[in-house]
């Protein structure tokens, strides 16, 4: 029975480490777009979130942006997101993740949504966990996330 009580908090060590990991390659990520849109713009910063092989992707984490009105305008997995309203966007169960993002980007400015999503080419939703950013000036938001193991 210790033995089983050790194996399961060494296990949920190593979860919460591996959320840790990656909750800080999101916010870095998601910090890189925010720069972008200060300098050198606004129109460089989308093109760079749509190229799939471009510097705001990381593996399976990537960048994307809204605007607050629901429209995607810049996605560099999903082709059939980009330049898509997205306003009435529901997860596997029903949240309507777009209208959460905005939500959590006009209220606090900054902050974390799960949401159940299916990852390109898998059938089965998973959850997933994604950091939500206001760009200063703008009424966009920029977020990337990652699939909860």
């Amino acid at each position: 029975m210790k033995r089983l009580a050790f194996v399961l908090v060494i296990l949920s060590l190593a979860c919460a480490a591996y959320g840790d990991v990656q909750d800080q390659k999101v916010v870095g990520l998601v910090d890189q777009a925010l720069e972008l849109f200060r300098t050198p713009g606004k129109d460089l910063a989308i093109k760079m979130i749509n190229d799939s092989a471009g510097p705001l992707r990381k593996a399976s984490i990537y960048v994307f942006a809204v605007d607050f009105k629901g429209h995607f305008i810049a996605h560099p997995v999903q082709d059939d997101l980009r330049d898509r309203d997205g306003w009435e966007l529901q997860d596997a169960k029903g949240k309507f993740i777009t209208q959460e993002f905005i939500k959590i980007a006009e209220s606090k400015g900054q902050g974390w949504c799960k949401y159940w999503w299916i990852r390109v080419g898998e059938t089965a939703p998973k959850l997933k966990k994604t950091y939500i950013k206001k760009v200063p000036g703008e009424y966009i938001l920029v977020g990337a996330g990652y699939y909860i193991k």
